[in-house]
C-alpha cells in the first residue's frame, strides 16, 4: 500500500470511530509505525495528536493529513525519557477526548552489555518503557474506563518473550509492557476498554535500516513493512487475543497462535489469582 494511499484495514470507520474517537494519540508518530498508524487512523476519520521529540517532522506529518484527510491534527514535541514526559502530554492534548493510544515508541535497542553504560546512562531508556508508558495508559486509560468506551494498542517485540545478551534492558524494558498489557486487558474487559499489544519482530522502517546500516549488514527483502504490520493491530483490537504476533499469519492448519496462547494463560492465571486475591 503507498504510505498516501489511506487505511489498508477491513474496518468499518464508522464503527471504529464510535468506540475509539475521536481523537487518537499517536505516541511516537514521526516515522515508521507510528507515521503509519496516524496515516491509516486519519484514513478512517480520527484526529490525530501526534507525539515525537521532532516536533519539526510532526508538522509535516500533520499537514499532510489535514490535507489528504480533512481532520484535525495536534503536534506534541516532548522527548519520553524524560521526568516530566507525562505531564507535558496531560497538558498538550488538554481536553481532547483521546479514545484510542497508540504506544509506540520507537527508540532502537541499546546493543551493548550491561556494564558498558553506567545506571545513570540508562535511565532514560528504562523510563520511556516503563514509567511513561504506565502513566499514559494510566492517565488517558481512566478517562476511558469512565466513558466505558475506547482502546489502547501497545508496540511492542518478539524481544519481551526471553532475555537475550546484549539487550539485557531492552528485553526486560518490553517485557514490562507485554504484561502491563495482558494485564490491563484482563481488567478492562467489563469496562467495555480493549487493550492489545502488537508484537512485532524485525519491521522494514527508517529506525531499522539505520541499526543495520550503523552495523554493516544488509537490509533483508522479506523485512514486514509498516503498511502490513499496522492493519494487524487495527484489526485485531477488541477482538480475542491479548497480543497479535506476526509469526500467527503462518500458522500451520490446527495450531494455536501465539495470541489465543498468550489469552488462555492470562485467563487461568487471573483464575487462580482470584482465589487469593478477589476479582
Amino acid at each position: 500500500m503507498d504510505n498516501h494511499a489511506g487505511s489498508a484495514t477491513s474496518l468499518d470507520s464508522q464503527q471504529f470511530i464510535k468506540k475509539y474517537g475521536p481523537w487518537a494519540l499517536v505516541v511516537g508518530a514521526s516515522h515508521g509505525l507510528g507515521a503509519e498508524f496516524a496515516r491509516q487512523l486519519a484514513a478512517l476519520g480520527f484526529n490525530c495528536a501526534l507525539l515525537s521529540r521532532r516536533p519539526a517532522v510532526l508538522d509535516e506529518l500533520k499537514q499532510e493529513l489535514q490535507t489528504n484527510f480533512g481532520i484535525e491534527a495536534l503536534v506534541i514535541g516532548v522527548d519520553l525519557m524524560e521526568p516530566n514526559a507525562i505531564e507535558t502530554i496531560v497538558e498538550q492534548v488538554g481536553a481532547r477526548e483521546i479514545g484510542l493510544l497508540v504506544f509506540n515508541a520507537g527508540a532502537p535497542p541499546f546493543t551493548e552489555h550491561f556494564l558498558t553504560a553506567s545506571a545513570a546512562q540508562w535511565a532514560g531508556f528504562v523510563r520511556m518503557n516503563t514509567e511513561t508508558v504506565y502513566h499514559c495508559c494510566h492517565h488517558f486509560g481512566a478517562q476511558m474506563v469512565a466513558r466505558k468506551r475506547g482502546g489502547i494498542i501497545l508496540v511492542g517485540s518478539h524481544a519481551a518473550f526471553g532475555g537475550t545478551k546484549k539487550l539485557a534492558l531492552y528485553t526486560a524494558t518490553k517485557g514490562f509492557i507485554l504484561n502491563l498489557g495482558e494485564s490491563l486487558w484482563a481488567e478492562w474487559q467489563q469496562h467495555n476498554v480493549d487493550v492489545l499489544n502488537l508484537v512485532i519482530g524485525s519491521t522494514d522502517t527508517p529506525t531499522m535500516r539505520a541499526h543495520m546500516a550503523a552495523h554493516g549488514m544488509p537490509i533483508p527483502d522479506d523485512l514486514p513493512t509498516a503498511q502490513q504490520i499496522v492493519p494487524l493491530g487495527l484489526d485485531a483490537l477488541g477482538s480475542v487475543p491479548t497480543l497479535v504476533h506476526p509469526d500467527d499469519l503462518d500458522l500451520a492448519e490446527g495450531e494455536l497462535s501465539r495470541g489465543l496462547q498468550r489469552r488462555d494463560h492470562v485467563l487461568e492465571s487471573t483464575e487462580i489469582s482470584a482465589k487469593f486475591i478477589g476479582d
